[in-house]
This record gives structure tokens, sequence and C-alpha cells, in this order.
């Protein structure tokens, strides 16, 4: 191969946006983590073809080139290249297991070829039978588009199936507009979805839900800007389901909308961006062990402001010590978990050095409104005046008065 055609092949895998249709997603896929990341470098090669429009897609599975240093650049460092050839083995044999309506299934394998050739590359192919599900998708019952970026954060298998399923229902209007996605999963569906070996923690609910979802959430709340919390669901005094709710209004607008994300922002400005002063903002990046841990605990510490029962008084104290504690969230949308054994209330949160907070906008969906817009909007609401008039200015934004309301209080507007 070519070095030109290296270099054309590698732009096409560095891009961040993968797609696979819905039905790939509910799927149960037998491969571990790094089977996951290569299933993923793949899927960042290919122009899927996404509606009866398209006019530049891949008609066929092409052979799809990553070269070295792309590998080593995605797994940071070389130690990869000795798990690579028996990681490689396990995803080739690994199948892609459908369950049908009927009652029947259908599997299929992944890949038609898997070659390295040290000091060049990893080549693959898929599985031409899989095109309704990777290529064709405008044919398909629905598609889903993913950064990979995130997926990539991620170190738990079960963590990375979790994401994808919440995922899946981030386009409907609803979630869209209020910044936040709502699934119902049972215990048969995550059994499954999730690849749980048979048998495996069918003792006991609590080590189910530690090690398949606790311990994975919480990793996800700790390395992207998604939020997850889950509450259970019952018949009697058996659990049967789960109600996961994923709140993405800290994701960038930019990756929502599908481009690449500048990772050169820096934390200060980020910080001062809140409200906090260049002083404070240089104290509390230096309690961060860098800019990446910085930016998760301000998701975090936002995430945990907007779940207060209670007003808090100093909006941006809070802030400063939910981020410099770098406190964690548990999975429950009123519960934080401080490093500092005082209870939640009773901690003072007052700074005589930090100016008030200066939001500046309100994001709905991929639009912002500025924040006095939308005083004055809720403002006419609660007083029941010149409802017609926020009507048709709420229109622009594809919300209703009543998930305006809800956005806004959620917003502690």
């Amino acid at each position: 191969m070519s070095k030109g055609k290296n270099d054309e092949e590698r732009g096409l895998v560095l891009r961040n946006d993968i797609y696979q249709s819905n039905p790939l997603i509910q799927a149960r896929k037998k491969f571990d983590l790094m089977g996951f990341r290569i299933f993923m470098l793949g899927l960042r090669g290919l122009n899927p073809r996404l509606s009866d429009k398209d006019k530049y897609y891949d008609a066929d599975f092409r052979e799809m080139f990553i070269p070295t240093s792309t590998l080593t650049e995605l797994f940071g460092n070389t130690k990869y290249l000795a798990e690579l050839k028996p990681a490689c083995k396990r995803l080739f044999d690994a199948i892609v297991e459908f369950n049908r309506a009927d009652g029947g299934f259908t599997l299929y394998h992944l890949f038609r070829k898997l070659e390295y050739i040290p000091n060049e590359g990893l080549y693959l192919r898929f599985e031409e039978l899989l095109r309704p599900y990777i290529l064709d998708l405008f044919q398909s019952r629905g598609y889903t588009k993913l950064n990979v970026k995130y997926l990539f954060c991620l170190s738990s298998p079960y963590a990375v199936r979790l994401l994808e399923l919440i995922l899946q229902y981030q386009n409907i209007k609803p979630f869209k507009a209020m910044q936040e996605i709502k699934r119902r999963l049972t215990i048969d569906e995550l059994r499954f979805a999730l690849n749980v070996p048979e048998g495996a923690y069918s003792d006991r609910m609590n080590n189910f839900r530690k090690f398949v979802l606790d311990d994975p959430i919480s990793e996800i709340n700790k390395r992207t800007p998604y939020i997850v919390h889950y509450e259970t669901v019952k018949e009697g005094r058996r659990v049967v389901a789960f109600d996961f709710t994923m709140d993405t209004f800290a994701v960038p607008v930019e990756d929502i909308d599908g481009y690449k994300p500048n990772f050169g922002n820096d934390a200060i400005e980020l910080l001062q961006s809140l409200g906090f002063t260049e002083k404070a903002a240089q104290s509390i990046f230096k309690k961060c062990s860098g800019v990446q841990d910085c930016f998760s605990r301000i998701n975090r510490a936002q995430a945990l402001l907007t779940r207060q029962r209670e007003p808090v008084k100093n909006e941006l104290g809070f802030l400063r010590r939910a981020i410099e504690e770098d406190w964690q969230m548990d999975g429950r949308p009123q519960t934080r978990l401080a490093k500092s054994s005082s209870g939640l209330h009773s901690m003072d949160w007052s700074d005589k050095e930090m100016p008030p907070p200066k939001p500046k906008a309100l994001r709905i969906g991929r639009k912002k409104m500025p924040y006095s817009v939308a005083r004055v909007y809720i403002e006419h609401i609660r007083d029941g005046q010149y409802l017609e008039l926020v009507n048709d200015g709420l229109k622009e934004f594809n919300v209703t008065i009543k998930e305006f309301e809800e956005l806004c209080k959620k917003r502690g507007i």
C-alpha cells in the first residue's frame, strides 16, 4: 500500500463520529474491551449511507488500514502490541447475536479479515452480511450516531455498552429539548445486550447492581460529560428493570452536532467563564491533576448543583468546593458524595473573594436562549400572561410551555 493511500485512510479513521443500526446497538456483542476498540476503529473508516439523498457513501465494504502510529496514539502506548494478536483472534471468532421477534435468533461474525503487519499497521474488512447494520443504514430500523472519543475513554465493556444503549434514545424530541435521555431496560435485556455471563450475579441483586451498573456508571460519570443515574422498577419485592436517566447538558454543542471538539480549551478560562476570578481559578486548577481531570470535576459539580433539593445561596462557593474536593456521583439524582464528613446543608458556602455567577444562556437542544429572555418567558408563564406570544417564541426552540417550565426549574431559573 502506497504512502499516499495510507495518509488517505488515516484521515478517514480519525473521524470522531461512528454509526450503528439500532438493531446492532441492541444486539449481543460477544467481545472484550480491545475487541470493542478495534470494532470502533473499523467503523470510523466507513461512510455509511444514511438516506436516499446521500451522494457520498461507501457502496461496498473495503479493506481499511490503521497505521501503527495511529494504534499507538489511540491505545496510549506500544504495550497493546503484545495483546493485539490474541485480541484479534478472539474478535475474529466472536459473534454478534440478534434476537428475533418470533423467538428465533441470528448469529454473525464481524470481520472477514484481520491482518497486522509489523511497523506498518492493521488491515481489516467487515463481514459482507453486516451491510444492513453498518453500511446501508437508510434501510435499517433507525440508526445511532456515537462520538467515539467518549467510548475510548472507558475501560469497562459494560460502561461502553450502557453508553451505547442509552444514547440510542438521544434523538427522541422531548429528550433533546430537556437535555436528558430516559430509557427503561429490563434485567433480561441488560444481561443480553451487555453480554453478562450466564448465571453471573444471579445470587444477589446487589452484586449485579455493583458490577454491571454502579461501577460502570461511575466510570461514565467520571470520564465523560454524560451523567447517568437510575431507579429500580419492582414487581412486588422483585427488581425486574431499571429506569436510566442521562443528563447531557454538559456535552459540548459541537459534539452533539458531530464536529470535532477543540481539546485546547484552557481550564482556567473555563473556570473564569463560570464566574471565578483569575486568582480563584488558578487556585482551583492546582487541586486537579490536569486539564481533563479539571473538566470532569466541573461537569460533576454542575450536575450536583442542579440536583440540590434546597436552593444554594452561594452557587459559586458550592462549585468551588465540589471541584476542589472532587465530589462524585453515586447514581441517584439527589445524592452527593463529598470527602467532608459534614452534612449537605450544614456546609458554609461563603467566599467573599468570589463574585456571583454570571450565566449567559440557557441551552435548549442545540440552540441557546439568553437568560434574560428565559427569565421574561418564565415570569409571563407563572403570571399567566402573554402565553400566546411565549408559545410562539418557544416554537423556535421546539419545546412546549410545559417542557420549558421543567427545563427552567432544572436550571434554577
